[in-house]
C-alpha cells in the first residue's frame, strides 16, 4: 500500500493524489466498470453537484485536482466517489471495528478491512492529508475515491466503517456519506463535533455502520442506513464497543439488504467480541487491539475466505491520544511491521 502525503489548497492535494497515483486509478476505474455502472447520471449528476458546491466545495476541488493530476476524464474520477445509486461501485466488504475507550496506551480504534476475493480486490492507499484550512488527516481508501470513512485525524478523532446497506428512499439532492465523513474529518477536534456533522445533513450512499471514538475517549457507533443517521452509544461503566456488518439498533436493525449468511456472521463476529472484551474483560492495550486484529477462529477477524467469507486487505489502528497511526498491507496473522504515522 502506498503512502501519499500532499500538503497545500484543495486542488493542489488532489493534483498530487493524482499523479502518484495514476496507474493505480486507472486499475480500479477499470475493475469498478465505472463506464457502465451508472444508471442515469446525467440526470443525478446536476443535484449533487449542487448540494457539495454548498456544502463541501473543497471536496469537489479536490476531485477537479485528482482528475487533473491523473489525467483522466474528471467523469471518471466524479463516478468513482458519487455513485449514482445506492449499492453501487462498492466492492465487497466484510469489516470489523473494535475501540477502547480508555486502557494503558489511551483510547484505540482498530479495524481490519476486508474485502473480495485476491487478485479482485480494488487497489488501497493511505493518504496523508494537511489541507491549509483543515486539521490533518490520514484517510485510507481506495485509488481515486477520496475516502471511505476510514480516518484518523491530528486532533485523535478516530472513525471506521462497516458496509451494511439501506432499503430506504435516498435523494440525489442529499451529500454522499463518504465524502461528508471526509469533510467531517478536517473540520471536528472532538468526536462530538463529529457526531454532530454527521448528523447535521441527509446522506445517500450504500448505508454504513460507523466505530468512532477520540482522544477524550468519546466512544459511539454511527448507524448510517442513509438518509439516516442513529447514534448508538456505549453500555453505562463500557469501555469497549465494536461494529461489523449489520444495525444493532431498533428499528433499523432491519434496514439493511445483506444475506442471511453476510449478516449472520456479522452478528457472530460481534457476539465474539463482545463476549471477550465486554465488562472489562481482556486488556484494554495496544498488544490487545494488535491480538484481536490477528484473531482466527469461528468467526475470524482476521479472514481469508472459506467459511469467512471474506479476506482481509489491510488492518489500521488509531492511538489516539499519541496522535500515532498504524497500518498493515497484509493479513495481521502473519506477523508483519506495522507502518506509523505520526500526525
Amino acid at each position: 500500500m502506498k503512502l501519499v502525503e500532499a500538503s497545500g489548497d484543495a486542488r493542489t492535494i488532489g493534483r498530487i493524489t493524482g499523479e502518484a497515483l495514476r496507474d493505480e486509478i486507472r486499475e480500479y476505474a477499470e475493475l469498478a466498470k465505472v463506464h457502465e455502472r451508472h444508471d442515469d447520471w446525467d440526470g443525478h449528476w446536476p443535484a449533487t453537484r449542487a448540494a457539495m458546491e454548498k456544502h463541501i466545495p473543497l471536496v469537489l476541488e479536490e476531485i477537479e485536482g485528482t482528475a487533473e493530476g491523473a489525467d483522466l476524464p474528471l467523469e471518471t474520477i466524479l463516478k468513482l466517489n458519487v455513485p449514482g445509486y445506492k449499492r453501487e461501485l462498492d466492492p465487497p466488504q466484510e469489516c470489523t471495528n473494535i475501540a477502547f475507550s480508555e486502557g494503558p496506551d489511551g483510547p484505540i480504534w482498530g479495524k481490519n478491512n476486508d474485502g473480495g476475493e485476491p487478485g479482485k480486490q480494488a487497489p488501497p492507499v493511505a493518504r496523508l492529508i494537511r489541507r491549509n484550512d483543515g486539521i490533518p488527516q490520514l484517510n485510507w481508501t481506495f485509488c481515486g475515491l477520496l475516502a471511505t470513512i476510514d480516518g484518523f485525524n491530528a486532533e485523535g478523532v478516530a472513525v471506521g466503517h462497516s458496509s451494511v446497506g439501506s432499503q430506504f428512499r435516498q435523494s440525489k439532492h442529499h451529500m454522499p456519506i463518504r465524502l461528508w465523513a471526509y469533510e467531517g474529518l478536517f473540520r471536528c477536534r472532538t468526536g462530538e463535533d463529529f457526531v454532530r456533522h454527521m448528523c447535521a445533513i441527509p446522506t445517500f450512499g450504500k448505508g454504513y455502520s460507523s466505530l468512532m471514538v477520540d482522544a477524550d475517549g468519546l466512544l459511539c457507533s454511527l448507524e448510517s442506513p442513509c438518509p439516516l443517521t442513529q447514534i448508538r452509544w456505549p453500555e453505562p461503566g463500557e469501555t469497549y464497543m465494536n461494529c461489523s456488518n449489520f444495525y444493532q439498533l431498533d428499528p433499523i436493525s432491519e434496514a439493511d439488504w445483506r444475506t442471511p449468511e453476510g449478516k449472520q456472521n456479522a452478528i457472530a463476529r460481534a457476539q465474539m467480541l463482545d463476549e471477550r472484551f465486554k465488562g472489562g474483560k481482556s486488556g484494554r492495550d495496544l498488544e490487545a487491539m494488535k491480538r484481536v486484529l490477528r484473531h482466527h477462529g469461528d468467526p475470524s477477524i482476521c479472514r481469508h475466505g472459506g467459511d469467512d467469507q471474506s479476506w482481509t486487505e489491510y488492518s489500521m489502528i488509531g492511538l489516539c491520544a499519541e496522535r500515532k497511526a498504524l497500518f498493515l498491507h497484509d493479513h495481521p496473522c502473519r506477523g508483519g511491521e506495522y507502518t506509523e504515522v505520526q500526525l
